[in-house]
């Protein structure tokens, strides 16, 4: 084993002794989350994961934001359930961060709240190979959070520690509040989420336009749920 195998395999190892974090109890959220392999939502998502994996490894992207014009379940949901479907290959090792700390939606997706102090990143398994983490800053403070050089650096310095193969992270929605905006320069490339229910053209057309100022957009998803 070569020294980069090594940091990497004592990296992973100590995914180990990361406190596991409980799928949700309640019917309404667990039957939101597509866990189980073969089932139609993991199918889509595992359609979403195989169309984007080409263009993803091509450009050697491995930051790669999950938004959506405005607040609303579609990118947490897919954020996470694309991050169970690349973690379902059984030679990647996956990272979630959710990014859109006023409100933390992937953790609430699993019927938690978030802690009101403690460390700037709470990190959890969901699975062996995936890895699930939060931001613990002020609400009213997201979006001076995340401009912040000391937080930046943090950022990079935990990605890089977990040593995952991608890095999944949920950002806040881009017609919101400034927080979205600022989410942008620390992804490689962006998902824009779609609610079919909600989001019209000239919503998907501005978002378009801001990511794109600062990375390419990914694709674009359009999330079915009934949430």
């Amino acid at each position: 084993m070569d020294g980069t195998s090594a940091r990497r395999h004592d990296h992973l190892t100590a995914w180990s002794a990361l406190p596991q974090i409980e799928m949700p109890q309640k019917a309404a959220l667990r039957a939101l989350i597509a866990d189980d392999h073969g089932s139609e939502r993991s199918r889509s998502y595992d359609l979403l994961r195989t169309r984007m994996l080409p263009e993803v490894t091509e450009r050697g992207w491995t930051r790669i934001g999950v938004s959506q014009a405005s607040p609303g379940p579609a990118s947490s949901l897919t954020a996470l359930n694309l991050a169970l479907s690349e973690a379902r290959r059984p030679d990647r090792h996956v990272l979630l961060i959710d990014l859109d700390i006023a409100h933390q939606p992937v953790l609430a997706r699993f019927g938690q709240a978030g802690a009101p102090a403690g460390p700037l990143f709470r990190a959890c398994t969901v699975t062996p190979r995936l890895a699930f983490a939060t931001v613990q800053a002020a609400p009213d403070m997201a979006a001076i959070t995340l401009l912040s050089p000391q937080f930046q650096q943090a950022l990079s310095e935990m990605i890089m520690g977990m040593a995952a193969d991608v890095t999944i992270l949920h950002l806040p929605p881009c017609l919101s509040d400034d927080a979205g905006l600022a989410a942008l320069p620390l992804v490689d490339t962006v998902l824009l989420t779609i609610d079919g229910r909600r989001d019209t053209a000239a919503d998907l057309r501005r978002c378009e336009a801001h990511v794109t100022r600062h990375c390419p957009v990914l694709g674009l998803f359009l999330h079915n749920a009934e949430a």
